[in-house]
């Protein structure tokens, strides 16, 4: 029984091909090249649908991992099948992680097993694990970090029936932004340039990153994921930390994120399922 990852955009596909060098890897045309990958390739475009299926069928693949970001096709001008042509009616206003469900039922229904990356990928913070430069330690610090993510998780846990967002930005009690269509690294630099413009008068108490997954959400297809990108970027725009979920949060490039925050000013906490 053989596995096969759907590459979208990112690393995280990269990183699952080179451990698992045996997976085949279905490229999605403009987010993924087959030249990043050693695996066997098969290009295909995103709405392809019926070209995945043969291609499962044809190599015996019976399980298959999305890995990436994957984007709202706009005017797509090649022809589609009907089935796929549903879906896209029925999601149109639909948020991520509804249509999500909606492309994993048609797929399952056609006799294919979605696995999460996150079966595939293991990180090993602990539950409220907190990393940062213990030369520098201040207990303020400790607790403005921990009030800030438990007002941003509140509120994340509070919107997640809407669909709309897995990430939020939080300073004490002010909330900065939430995440929308534009992706977890675009609020990080909208809040930033606004926190640094109008609120960095003391450059003490910077903005915090919270990143959960939301209520009951779809993890197979679309689990959120923090690398050493998002952290040295967060860290660029004077944020304070980041709070990310043990479960529900993939973690990639963990020894060199924990090198990071024990050498800069910068929180990492792990966000435990009793918080």
């Amino acid at each position: 029984m053989k596995s096969c990852i759907i590459a979208g955009e990112g690393k995280l596909p990269i990183l699952l091909a080179e451990k698992n060098k045996d997976f085949d890897v279905i490229v999605i045309s403009t987010l993924s090249v087959s030249s990043d990958f050693k695996n066997k390739t098969y290009m295909v475009d995103m709405l392809d649908f019926n070209e995945m299926i043969k291609i499962f069928k044809t190599y015996n693949i019976k399980k298959i991992i999305f890995a990436g970001k994957f984007y709202r096709q706009k005017n797509y001008r090649k022809k589609i099948s009907k089935e796929v042509k549903k879906i896209l009616d029925e999601t149109k206003f639909f948020g991520d992680d509804s249509t999500l469900k909606k492309i994993k039922n048609f797929f399952e229904n056609n006799g294919f097993e979605v696995v999460s990356p996150n079966t595939l990928l293991k990180h090993n913070f602990k539950a409220n694990e907190m990393i940062f430069n213990k030369k520098i330690r201040n207990d303020e610090n400790l607790k403005y970090l921990r009030n800030t993510i438990k007002i941003g998780k509140n509120v994340l846990d509070l919107i997640s029936k809407f669909d709309i967002g897995q990430s939020i930005v939080a300073r004490k009690n002010h909330i900065l932004g939430i995440e929308g269509i534009e992706g977890t690294n675009e609020l990080i630099k909208r809040c930033g340039k606004f926190y640094n413009k109008q609120l960095n008068e003391d450059n003490l108490f910077g903005p915090v990153l919270i990143k959960l997954p939301k209520l009951d959400q779809t993890l197979d297809l679309d689990i959120p994921v923090i690398g050493i990108d998002t952290i040295k970027l967060a860290h660029k725009y004077n944020y304070f930390g980041i709070g990310f979920s043990q479960t529900g949060v993939l973690i990639i490039n963990e020894p060199e994120i924990r090198s990071f925050c024990e050498s800069k000013n910068f929180y990492l906490y792990c966000i435990g399922n009793k918080d």
